[in-house]
């Protein structure tokens, strides 16, 4: 399935070297400490041999594709191959993005100009190297791995090719890894196959704490920039989010659909139906199921201050309602009354969910 690829790109990039060694910023210092004590070893902390190749590898029950009655009506062993490539493609992605991760942190040890921030990049860039390993080497047992997708390769060429560290840990920290850890979050509960359940609370763990990073880097130093800055920063968040979570017309991860062919399913017939049915999604049942982008990712942006008033109606139209002043943040998905109202106001101003300013 995988075919050898590689893309590069190029990046102005200070080094930031100072003559100061005291650890000044005590979370920081405290989570370095933290990331310390918390290491383990890919190779020998995971028990490899017990891999089961005919187990499910997530619990399809908490998949949303179990929830689609064009999938419940496939014969049985169809839906096992299914649920297993679907879930092949999502662990690829991870690796990719795991991957992507490493490169950045590595760029962030040059670019943060404090200590107690080199140092935290510094010991991610070990998490990263374990967590490509872990699913590099699950993957092999797997025996494939799907290509990298362009919407993730573009926010990845994107955040490799800033010059300025905030923006590269927006969209790395507080974006992409906050969406790595809703999946592994929930992966902790999902997990069937015995090798992933062993080793995915290890990687949610270490997830959690480059999150940590993110925000506590973020939240005092982005109130305290230019306005210029900022705002570039603000709509870099708002195109990734709209990227990632696919709300704006355009769906995201589209090679998702190789996982289909791969299963073996008659895609002429069977993706008809799915478009037909995912279209009116408030049939849908999405009980349970979570959003990372409501549970994780938006609370971050909103904390570090790349919410601003001029986007709300922006966000609103991809079925978020954005409360700043009371920091929450309500799922209304895209078929809500307010979610088409807004889309509505977009158009009367002639704007659009992409360029909502």
């Amino acid at each position: 399935m995988s075919s050898i690829e590689r893309f590069s790109t190029d990046a102005m990039m200070q080094s930031v070297f100072r003559d100061h060694y005291a650890l000044d910023a005590e979370k920081l210092e405290s989570l370095y400490s933290k990331s310390k004590r918390h290491q383990w070893n890919a190779e020998v902390d995971v028990a490899w041999d017990r891999y089961e190749a005919d187990a499910d590898v997530l619990d399809r029950s908490r998949d949303f594709l179990s929830r689609l009655a064009c999938v419940r009506e496939l014969p049985e062993d169809l839906q096992t191959r299914l649920f297993r490539e679907a879930a092949t493609f999502t662990l690829s992605q991870v690796l990719h993005g795991e991957q992507a991760a490493l490169m950045v942190c590595g760029q962030l040890v040059n670019v943060v100009p404090d200590l107690d921030g080199k140092f935290a990049a510094a010991v991610q860039v070990m998490d990263e190297a374990r967590h490509v390993e872990v699913f590099a080497r699950y993957l092999a047992k797997v025996g494939r791995r799907y290509p990298i997708d362009p919407d993730l390769k573009a926010i990845v060429e994107q955040i490799l090719a800033e010059s300025d560290w905030e923006a590269k840990c927006v969209g790395m920290q507080v974006i992409l890894e906050s969406v790595a850890l809703g999946f592994f979050r929930s992966g902790t509960e999902m997990a069937v196959e015995p090798v992933l359940a062993s080793f995915i609370g290890n990687v949610h763990e270490d997830e959690a704490r480059h999150v940590a990073y993110g925000v506590l880097s973020l939240e005092a130093r982005i109130p305290n920039l230019p306005g210029e800055a900022r705002t570039r920063l603000e709509n870099l968040a708002y195109e990734s989010v709209l990227r990632i979570a696919g709300r704006g017309g355009k769906p995201s991860f589209t090679t998702q659909w190789l996982a289909l062919q791969t299963a073996g399913v008659d895609t002429a017939t069977f993706v008809p139906k799915l478009l037909k049915e995912v279209s009116n999604p408030a049939g849908l049942d999405l009980e349970g199921l979570e959003e990372p982008m409501t549970r994780t990712v938006l609370p971050n942006l909103l904390r570090v201050g790349l919410v601003p008033d001029r986007l709300l109606l922006g966000y609103q139209a991809q079925g978020w309602k954005i409360d700043r002043e009371a920091g929450t943040i309500e799922d209304q998905h895209s078929w809500h009354a307010d979610t088409q109202a807004a889309r509505a106001e977009l158009a009367e101003r002639g704007l659009s969910i992409a360029k909502p300013d």
